[in-house]
This record gives C-alpha cells, sequence and structure tokens, in this order.
C-alpha cells in the first residue's frame, strides 16, 4: 500500500506527509560527526552543520538546551549529538534538532575548563606582572570558605598558633554544589568592596577549600569566580585542594598555596621564629653596643690621661707667654719700619726742596706771568700789556711799554 495518495499534492501538503514520516521514523537518534558552520544567533539559538567524510547535516540546538551545555562547541570539534529529525516546511529540508550534545575524546567538564583556560589567558587573568606581593605582616585576613568544612578549623588553628594578632574575617559560603561558585564570587566581592570603602580594610582575602574529586572542586573553575579574583582590590590567596588540585582560581589568584594551612604560612610570618629573630637581634646589638662603649671609654682614658687635660692652665700660660713674645717682636719691627721710612721720607723731601723753582728765585731770578701764563718769550707780550712777576720774595705787577724780541 503506497504511503502517499496518487492525486496530485501541492508543495505544503508533500512538505507535510514528509515531514510526519521523518519526525515519526527519527524520535530520537544519536549522530557521530564533526561541528562545521557553526553560528550563534542573538536569540540564544545555534545552528550548524554535522558531517563525515561523505555527508553532512544540518542541526540546530534550542536556546533553552544551549544554556546547558558544559563546553563551547566549536567548528572541527568532533561530537556525539542526540536528537530528533525535524522538517522545516518553508525550506523543505530535514534537520537534526539536538537535544544532548558531548564531545568525544574529551569529557563536556574538561573541554569546558580547557576552552575557559584559553578564554581566561587571553584576556590576561594568569598574567605573572599582575600578581601582587602578598602583605609581611597581615593585621586583617578575610576568609573565603565553608563554616563546617574542615578547612575552616585548619585556617584558624594555624592563625592563632602562627600569627595570633591577625584578625580573621569569615565569609561563609558553600564551596561546592548548585550556587556555590557565585556564593563564592559574591563573598570576595563583597570583602573587595568593603575594603575599597575603608570600612573593613583588609591585607589580604583567603580563599580555601579541602581536598576533593574534580566535581567537588568544580565551583572554583567558573568564570564568575576568575572574575571576581582578578577584579579584587585585595591581593587573594587560593589554597583549592591539594598539591595536584590546579582550579582556574589558583591560577588567577596573586598566590596558590597547596593547602590551607600553607597558605597561612604564605600570607604571616612565624610569631615565634619573629620573637627569636628579635632575641638574637637584641644580643648582637647589645654585644656590639658594650663593644662599642669599652672602645669609646678606653679613647676617653687616654685623652684624659694628655698633660693638657691633667695640667690645662700650664698650656695656657704657654700660649700667653708666646703671644707676649710675638707682641713685643712685632712692636719692635714695626717700630723699625716707621724709622727706615722716616728717613727716606726726609731724604726724598730734601732732594725735592733743592729741585724746587723757589730756590732758584731765592738767588735773584724772577718769573714773568701773563694773563697766568709763563711768558717764556718776549715776543708772547705787547706794549700795554699786564704782566705780573714773581720774585723770591712778594711779587710786582708791571705794563710793557717796549720789547726787545733779539
Amino acid at each position: 500500500m503506497s504511503l502517499f495518495p496518487e492525486s496530485t499534492l501541492s508543495v505544503s501538503e508533500l512538505t507535510a506527509l514528509v515531514k510526519d514520516v521523518v519526525e515519526g521514523a527519527f524520535p530520537s537518534v544519536w549522530v557521530s560527526a564533526e561541528i562545521s558552520q557553526f553560528t550563534r544567533a542573538s536569540s540564544g539559538h545555534l545552528y550548524f552543520t554535522l558531517k563525515d567524510a561523505d555527508a553532512q547535516l544540518s542541526a540546530v540546538m534550542w536556546r533553552g538546551v544551549a544554556l546547558r551545555l558544559r563546553f563551547d562547541p566549536r567548528p572541527g570539534t568532533e561530537v556525539l549529538a542526540r536528537g530528533r529529525l525535524t522538517v522545516y516546511p518553508p525550506r523543505g529540508n530535514y534537520q537534526l534538532s539536538v537535544e544532548e550534545l558531548q564531545p568525544t575524546g574529551l569529557g563536556a567538564a574538561e573541554l569546558a575548563l580547557r576552552q575557559l583556560k584559553e578564554k581566561l589567558s587571553a584576556k590576561g587573568y594568569f598574567r605573572p606582572e599582575r600578581k601582587r606581593p602578598l602583605p609581611q605582616f597581615p593585621l586583617r585576613i578575610g576568609l573565603v570558605t565553608s563554616a563546617t568544612g574542615a578547612a575552616v578549623r585548619d585556617v584558624l588553628d594555624r592563625f592563632a598558633n602562627r600569627w595570633p594578632l591577625a584578625e580573621v574575617v569569615l565569609a561563609a559560603t558553600r564551596v561546592q554544589g548548585d550556587g556555590s561558585a557565585a556564593e563564592i564570587a559574591a563573598a570576595v566581592t563583597r570583602f573587595s568592596s568593603l575594603h575599597s570603602s575603608g570600612r573593613l580594610p583588609l591585607d589580604a582575602i583567603l580563599v580555601a577549600r579541602g581536598g576533593g574529586s574534580a566535581e567537588d572542586l568544580a565551583a572554583f573553575n567558573e568564570e564568575v569566580v576568575a572574575d571576581a579574583v582578578f577584579a579584587s582590590a585585595v591581593p587573594v590567596v587560593s589554597a583549592v585542594g591539594h598539591e595536584i588540585d590546579v582550579s582556574i582560581c589558583d591560577l588567577v589568584a596573586d598566590h596558590r598555596a597547596i593547602t590551607p594551612t600553607a597558605a597561612v604560612e604564605a600570607v604571616t610570618p612565624d610569631a615565634r621564629e619573629l620573637a627569636a629573630g628579635l632575641g638574637e637581634a637584641y644580643c648582637r646589638l647589645h654585644a656590639a653596643a658594650s663593644i662599642r662603649l669599652t672602645r669609646l671609654r678606653d679613647r676617653l682614658d687616654q685623652v684624659a690621661g694628655r698633660p693638657a687635660f691633667r695640667r690645662p692652665l700650664v698650656r695656657v700660660r704657654d700660649l700667653e707667654q708666646r703671644l707676649d713674645d710675638k707682641a713685643a717682636r712685632l712692636r719692635t719691627a714695626v717700630d723699625r719700619k716707621l724709622d727706615k721710612a722716616k728717613d727716606r721720607v726726609s731724604g726724598v723731601a730734601g732732594r725735592l726742596d733743592s729741585l724746587s723753582p723757589l730756590k732758584v728765585l731765592d738767588r735773584g731770578y724772577s718769573l714773568t706771568f701773563r694773563d697766568g701764563q709763563l711768558v717764556r718769550d718776549a715776543a708772547g707780550v705787547s706794549p700795554g700789556d699786564t704782566v705780573t712777576t714773581r720774585l723770591a720774595r712778594g711779587q710786582v705787577v708791571s705794563t710793557i711799554t717796549a720789547t726787545d724780541p733779539s
């Protein structure tokens, strides 16, 4: 018996018949293939192609299913897809409506973790140069962990024994299960906000959890936790699981400790070791000061034993006598210099006096001036001129009546 009527059908009618047959025959099917031509629509739906060496199949994953994916589908990823075949009437083609998608080779969780690491690394979350140093002597630590787990007891006991000066502020959160990642991130963000506002200054934030399976530690591999740790205004120490467990929280934190107690040791000094070191330093300082004082005392004794300190006035009187001797010699030298200077002045004065024009006048000579100018030639005056004649004693004023230039 034929599946289709023998009468003429419209395209819509034929497509509807095919849709009923295909979807009825393949309500659920597993397909092994490689993803290609992947598109994420703004609606949140995923459209891609499943292919092997000889054929390809269109596939769609609706938004509600896509939100539950543990990894990011990419072209080239080998997957197992479970879904039902459907026919899309407007185009007349069939497609696989995917309800479950698993990567082959890697588990979904492992692949999702690898992809998240790649994403955060590209954003610079793991760069060593952004890691901040831990405080040397912390006074207040924020602790993010479960209030009932073994980690909180180990951490508080280690703080009490190692560095009791520190105040530990606990932000109790779940550390595994649904919603635990959001609680951890919120606690870190809250501590950072309180620190930045000045309401609760912190020296460091310690995120801690004891050991467990990969599923138990999954909360510390969530992107929301990585974002909170990266954005923290306070240095973060991550101590999640055991030494072999390396979470994304460990990679983003400023310091990674292999256990919660190791985290306490990383962020605090040992008070007993510090006190012992201070005691040793005090002993060394005391010994050095004693040696220094002994040397200074010996030097003082040597200086005090000198004659200048035993009979200080003797030295003063010797100096006074030397001063008097030098003053007497200085006065004698000055007097001798003055006498020599007087003799030289007298000799020079005598020579100057002998060269004085006035001495020539004493011998009967005279000097004649006309209008203040010395007359040296008879041609320099004319009859009627008035001249003044300087004599050895006094002067004569005359009027020229005649001249003889010869």
